[in-house]
């Protein structure tokens, strides 16, 4: 891998996908995801888009509207 910029938009993309694939197990919609998190649609977009670094609060909202542990939330791959 290159500088320390790349890994860590590989790893942000890496955890979007993840969210974004327990996200539609559950089949729910950004939107409902968004509002029951307490933030705005185009955010959580960018998070499964992985154009956001989120904190561990929002990552801890996320896994408590979808239903998962936070652990299922990190057991993720990183994708190259």
């Amino acid at each position: 891998m290159g500088n320390l910029k790349e890994k860590n938009d590989i790893i942000l993309k890496s955890l979007g996908y993840h969210l974004r694939l327990i996200r539609q197990e559950k089949q729910l919609r950004q939107k409902t995801v968004a509002k029951l998190c307490d933030m705005d649609s185009g955010s959580y977009s960018n998070i499964e888009n992985g154009k956001r670094n989120i904190t561990i609060l929002t990552l801890f909202k996320i896994s408590n509207v979808l239903n998962v542990s936070m652990t299922q939330l990190m057991s993720f791959e990183i994708k190259k």
